[in-house]
């Protein structure tokens, strides 16, 4: 069972997160959501202004858009307008947010409208998400209102149902680290007729936005996005806070689907069912594999089970976790508690196993744990392979020289022993030949120790147990000795065992946070390029040669140790490919330099890169290619591409696990260069 100390400790991450939320050293900032224009997050903005001001608090307008509604233009009285700054354009004077004047008065809170908004050309940021945001950097609160539509992973989704692409969006970031959200949402018929009164455009702008963007189908499709990605922000919260304060139930406020999967041919069977439970019940999907020292390592078949298991889970966007412990039925209770699943699926045991007489199985364990999930078992669809059939694996030559090596050692301690007898009882030898046991344990693992343990025990018996040159003993005690002896040695040979994977798993570990924490010092410490370009040809645009030039130089960098970081996670040859200037997608750094990619594998990367899916060896997609291409994308929009010349199901759990945390830090680095 789970210590219950374990269970109770808040988790230090998100006690950070919680002490940050409530750190009054930032601003505090609240969102006023809607589905479409008109909803009246404006008016609802106002009317909160209004009762902060009742409560004495100093809050300012820093910029409305009423758009001469005569409800909302009525709730700026009472208020304090800050005066916009005015920003010549061409031939046209613009208006935007002054944000050193909002510095500069400093007040307790102030109404900033529209966040997608982007500014005019020359104002000190590009964006007006950007602005609130130094604005709570400087400790003011800030209101706002925004429409679901204008979130980055959310712009394909409002595409493919309303069928316009919306050009200003904002990173989704701003939603999650939010301190409040307020949905405004109204009936379609009160918005509709809103439209038709000419309350939302005017009437000639209110036709023509009937039969395009609002139409009722698009508005129930939009409202229900609201909805759904509102309860996401919710449900996130709920769970920092149950980390935070160490809630050990579960608080089924939301659907939680787990699929824990182990390396046999059911897994993508199990995930598949998950993934239909989730969708149904709009859940999100979380996979997970439990690893556990034992006495036998992960064949080359079962590793290929569980790649292409994760592959999958991946595909279907699911959370995947690799987790690791003394108990299977342990691991998988605290992960759920930890993550507040509601469900958890799991795989039917199949048929008789030996180790079932001295070991429960894990289903059977967490049957029997009070739990706050439904478990769900999933009877495998056929008996081909798995626990209930083990199969038989023809030793190699490597495995007989291990066996020959272990056979030598017990030889050696034998003749010492012979030497030795002379000065010492035998029946005090049978210790020495723990220097077998452990040399052969340490050297090659469990099952060779076992195999010296067995051998030495014979030998032992054999050389200096009465009567000698017998396998038969007749004293009570030289039976006891050779008993005791036989249990310390398996012992001995599975903490070895034990502990050599822990000290692998350990340095996997140590080095994986090494790799990832040097890639992330080297890729988001290199500056953004209009930054670059601001300390040394100030005024300078995106449009000019220096800018161009300068970005170039910057992406050159990136994909360089882009490389350098993927030699250290993989032998084969490896490619970092980006767009050039004229569009088209061209190899920016290699591991190997006389490594080259033919023209289907440039072909299979241009597909990547337009689709941003992977493709290529292992996949389903150009799976005849000899290359596995992985896209380098901020949300859904591919950046760049990762060509690897192996294919994607001979890569370790491990190894997708680094490619994937590399991609997107690469992804980050690139984004910021415009």
């Amino acid at each position: 069972m789970i210590k219950k100390s374990e269970e109770e400790r808040p988790s230090p991450d998100a006690l950070l997160k919680e002490i940050s939320r409530e750190e009054r050293s930032l601003g505090r900032l609240k969102i006023f959501l809607g589905y479409a224009p008109g909803v009246g997050k404006t008016y609802a903005m106002l009317k909160e202004a209004h009762v902060l001001k009742g409560r004495g608090e100093d809050v300012v307008v820093g910029l409305v858009e009423t758009h001469n509604r005569p409800e909302t233009d009525a709730l700026l009285e009472g208020l304090e307008l800050l005066p916009r700054r005015r920003v010549l354009y061409k031939t046209i004077t613009l208006t935007e947010l002054d944000l050193d004047g909002i510095l500069a008065r400093k007040p307790q809170a102030v109404l900033v409208d529209e966040l997608a908004h982007t500014n005019a050309p020359g104002s000190r940021h590009a964006k007006r998400y950007q602005d609130v945001e130094e604005l709570l950097h400087n400790g003011i609160d800030v209101y706002t209102t925004v429409n679901v539509q204008h979130f980055e992973s959310l712009n394909d989704t409002v595409e493919q149902v309303t069928g316009i692409r919306v050009q200003e969006t904002i990173p989704d970031t701003i939603l999650d680290n939010a301190n409040e959200v307020q949905i405004i949402d109204i009936p379609l018929e009160e918005l509709l007729e809103r439209l038709r009164e000419g309350k939302v455009y005017i009437p000639e702008q209110a036709q023509k936005a009937m039969q395009n963007f609002f139409q009722r189908g698009n508005l129930v499709a939009l409202r229900e996005i609201t909805l759904f990605r509102a309860a996401r922000k919710m449900d996130s919260e709920l769970l920092s806070y149950m980390k935070a304060k160490a809630v050990s139930k579960i608080w089924p406020a939301s659907e939680r689907v787990l699929a824990c999967i182990g390396p046999n041919p059911y897994a993508k069977q199990l995930i598949r069912t998950a993934y239909q439970m989730a969708t149904e019940s709009k859940a999100e999907l979380l996979v997970a594999t439990v690893t556990l020292p034992g006495l036998r390592e992960m064949s080359a078949k079962q590793k290929l089970h569980l790649t292409e298991a994760l592959n999958l889970a991946a595909e279907l966007g699911a959370k995947v976790s690799s987790l690791s412990g003394a108990s299977i039925a342990d691991e998988i209770v605290r992960f759920a508690r930890q993550n507040n699943i509601t469900r958890l699926v799991l795989g039917k045991p199949l048929g008789y196993h030996p180790l079932k007489f001295w070991r429960r199985s894990p289903v059977s364990e967490i049957l029997k744990m009070r739990t706050g999930f439904s478990l769900y078992l999933v009877t495998p669809l056929s008996e081909e392979e798995g626990p209930g059939k083990p199969t038989l694996r023809t030793p190699s030559r490597t495995d007989l020289k291990k066996y020959l090596v272990s056979s030598s050692m017990v030889a050696a301690v034998t003749l010492l022993n012979l030497v030795l007898q002379r000065h010492i009882s035998p029946k005090s030898l049978d210790v020495l030949y723990l220097i077998a046991v452990l040399g052969s344990g340490l050297a090659f693992g469990t099952a060779q120790s076992v195999y010296t343990a067995v051998l030495s025990v014979l030998v032992y018996d054999f050389f200096f147990t009465e009567p000698r040159f017998s396998f038969n003993m007749h004293r009570v005690e030289d039976i006891i000795n050779i008993l005791v002896f036989f249990a310390i040695a398996i012992a001995v040979g599975q903490l070895i065992k034990i502990n050599k994977r822990q000290y692998a798993a350990l340095k996997f570990r140590l080095e994986r946070s090494k790799l990832i924490e040097e890639v992330g010092k080297e890729l988001l410490s290199l500056p953004a390029a209009e930054q670059f370009l601001s300390g040394v040809l100030p005024g300078a645009s995106r449009q000019d040669y220096a800018y161009q030039l300068i970005r170039v130089d910057l992406l050159d960098e990136i994909a360089q140790i882009m490389v350098r970081q993927l030699a250290q996670i993989f032998a084969e040859p490896t490619f970092v490919l980006f767009p050039s200037a004229d569009g088209e997608l061209r190899i920016w750094a290699r591991s190997q330099p006389e490594s080259r990619l033919t023209n289907e594998e440039h072909g299979a990367a241009r597909w990547v890169f337009e689709n941003g899916e992977p493709a290529g060896s292992g996949t389903q997609t150009l799976y005849g290619i000899k290359t596995y291409f992985a896209p380098v994308k901020k949300e859904k929009t591919a950046l760049g591409v990762v060509g690897i010349k192996m294919d994607v199901r001979d890569m370790m759990p491990e190894q997708r696990q680094l490619l994937g945390a590399l991609t997107n830090l690469a992804s980050l680095s690139v984004a910021r260069l415009g």
